[in-house]
């Protein structure tokens, strides 16, 4: 192995010219770091050395963060929100499963530690050119801590943090993750090995990894991320009482300021409060978390989620979320926290005063309440709404369980205007809400809708409400003041309700000020159930046209407006609804569900079995059998497997 090594200690100079140099975006040069060099070596390289970002080809935002602790003179961040760079779009690509492939550059430190095998004395970083290969570097001299090879990552550079695959740290105080170069060349957290196990940092500090003010160009993947004292499982287990609240990764962006670019994938994060959380004021953007599980979150002191954001542009794709927010269900009829009890608060996802972000191709199962809240909140002082969150994209995800599937309508609201803009809820599939029923409420909504100001409901297939006892039920739900908004080619069946009731059809749209919506070509299917097929207190304003309809309430109750019912017939003279029909239709397989396709895999017909198998998997023997894609087409082929139809549906890169 080809090292500076020997020249560092007497002829520092040497070792600085001897070895190559690299230009900046102004044409200087930095030295760069030996090809091995000893840990505690006296070497002329800082490990806070400055270089100047690479030149993004995309419009400027600038950023005017000043914030404490910065790695790189980052004055002005340049790229697009709502334009996410993901890997195919750079230098590397994915590789056939649709992992991405990320590689160094010629001065990257590849800083290896194993807990097993190394020792900070005598730990050597390397340069790729000294390795014949990355990830199996073969004889090597690694640090024993992340601590200890996290001070010799260089803020503003593309260096590596290599974890050693099968190995465990417990780590006790939160680690910074310190600034990359550009797009295309990160600062990398990841693993090393053949063993194909993720190796598990076992945090009990308040973050295991903070991304603090103004840090870019980041990746970090194939980590475990465990809160091992707080895993009532475990041996190590705090106790009930004890458990303090704890982030597996958390961005802070002060308010005023700009950061983002950063890739989580394949990472899985356990029994956090939250296993991811963006905060701060200011915006994160250009935040892709793809291919990671997110499970166990909960909390005695606060609110818990899967993940809580604000004031963020995300990419959340093909993720896994279970079981967040709770760890047993509420004892009683309010929000008790202790021992981890489900409250309405805790979600898989909270996403507040969000702006083009794109959920796609995730599953998310038995949340404690919401399985993707979004919150718009209006000013306090003014009394007056205002847009707080738009661009917003969910599509083709799978939902289980849950007392809500998706809300776009929370939080504070004063009922004067609009609050949102261009929400799309596309092409998912939702499945048993209502079932688990955390927090003793008798609630299953699937889509709550409030105060948008354009959007599309299309193409989502709302299915099989499991639990009797859930009374509080509804499909579709427009409130507020809504404009521009269609609702078409959904699938709503099986959401079974004993009694009629009053408020709530299958579709409900309130008396807000509502214009321009479209109600068309839905398929409204309510055999074996009571539950009213529309309720509309707004006719005037909305069209309905080309809907199937059915219910087996008495068919002088399928429609209900301003408290009087009315057959399809009546229907169609008062609501010029004159393009639907009354029509039972009859599936190929409409018993399909979530425990029926694990079974068809050969798992155990439960969430518990599927997530074994989630957990267990890596990316040697990861398969599209588990993802959300293989789910979907499974049940949509129940039902004809169609899907949306509107065209030109996307999210608009227009920024805040």
């Amino acid at each position: 192995m080809l090292t500076c090594k020997n020249f560092v200690y007497v002829f520092i100079l040497i070792t600085v010219t001897a070895c190559k140099t690299s230009p900046t975006n102004d044409g200087a040069t930095i030295s760069e770091a030996p090809l091995a060099v000893t840990a505690n070596s006296q070497s002329t390289i800082s490990d806070t050395s400055v270089s100047q970002t690479s030149e993004v080809q995309q419009s400027v935002v600038s950023s005017a963060g000043t914030g404490s602790g910065l790695d790189a003179d980052i004055t002005t961040y340049k790229v697009m929100p709502g334009d996410f760079n993901l890997y195919p779009r750079e230098t590397n690509g994915w590789d056939e499963s649709g992992w991405s492939i990320i590689t160094p550059s010629e001065d990257s430190r590849l800083i290896y530690v194993s807990f097993s095998s190394g020792d900070d004395e005598t730990a050597e970083f390397y340069l790729p050119r000294d390795l014949n290969d990355v990830k199996n570097p073969g004889p090597i001299k690694p640090f024993k801590t992340i601590e200890a090879a996290n001070v010799h990552a260089r803020g503003g550079f593309p260096d590596w943090i290599l974890l050693r695959q099968g190995d465990a740290w417990e780590v006790h105080d939160l680690i910074h993750v310190k600034t990359g170069r550009s797009v295309t060349e990160r600062l990398v957290v990841t693993s090393y090995g053949q063993s194909g196990e993720r190796p598990i940092i076992k945090s009990d500090a308040i973050e295991a990894f903070r991304i603090w003010s103004n840090r870019y160009y980041i990746a970090i993947t194939g980590i475990a991320f465990y809160a091992y004292k707080r895993d009532p499982n475990s041996p190590d287990f705090a106790g009930w009482g004890k458990t303090t609240d704890s982030n597996g990764v958390r961005f802070y962006s002060p308010e005023g300021t700009t950061m983002g670019t950063v890739l989580l994938e394949d990472n899985d994060f356990n029994y956090f409060s939250k296993g991811i959380s963006i905060t701060g004021g200011g915006d994160v953007i250009d935040t892709v978390i793809r291919r990671n599980i997110i499970r166990n979150s909960y909390s005695e002191l606060a609110h818990s989620q899967g993940i809580y954001a604000a004031y963020a542009s995300v990419l959340l794709e093909e993720n896994i979320f279970d079981h967040n927010g709770w760890y047993k269900n509420q004892i009683g009829t309010g929000n008790g926290k202790s021992e981890g009890q489900a409250t309405m608060f805790n979600h898989n996802t909270y996403f507040s005063e969000s702006f083009n972000t794109i959920f796609r191709k995730n599953i998310f199962l038995r949340s404690s309440s919401i399985q993707n809240k979004w919150a718009a909140n209006s000013d306090k002082i003014t009394g007056v709404d205002t847009v707080r969150s738009k661009n917003l994209l969910m599509e083709d995800n799978l939902y289980v369980g849950g007392e809500i599937a998706i809300s776009a309508g929370g939080n504070r609201d004063h009922g004067t205007g609009f609050r949102w803009k261009n929400v799309n809820i596309v092409n998912n599939v939702m499945l048993a809400i209502g079932r688990d029923q955390p927090t003793n409420r008798a609630l299953g909504w699937y889509i709550d809708s409030s105060d948008w100001q354009g959007g599309n409901i299309c193409g989502n297939y709302l299915l099989h409400n499991d639990n009797p006892v859930v009374t509080n039920l509804t499909g579709i739900e427009l409130d507020g003041h809504s404009s521009n908004i269609k609702v078409s080619d959904n699938l709503i069946h099986g959401l079974i309700k004993t009694q009629a009731g009053d408020a709530f059809g299958a579709i409900t749209i309130d008396s807000a000020p509502k214009s321009n919506i479209s109600v068309t070509n839905n398929r409204l299917q309510l055999a074996g159930s009571q539950m009213r097929v529309l309720v509309s207190e707004q006719i005037s304003e909305v069209e309905f046209s080309d809907n199937s309809y059915y219910s087996s309430v008495d068919s002088s109750l399928w429609f209900r407006s301003g408290g009087v019912d009315y057959d399809l017939a009546d229907w169609a003279l008062v609501a010029g609804d004159g393009s639907s029909v009354a029509n039972e239709q009859v599936f190929l397989n409409p018993q399909r569900n979530f425990e029926s396709y694990l079974s068809s895999i050969g798992l155990n017909d439960n969430i518990d079995s599927f997530m074994e198998a989630i957990v267990s998997q890596n990316k040697s023997t990861w398969g599209q059998e588990l993802t959300a894609k293989a789910i979907i087409a499974y049940i949509r082929n129940g039902y004809g497997g169609s899907v949306c139809s509107e065209k030109g549906i996307e999210l608009l890169s227009n920024g805040r």
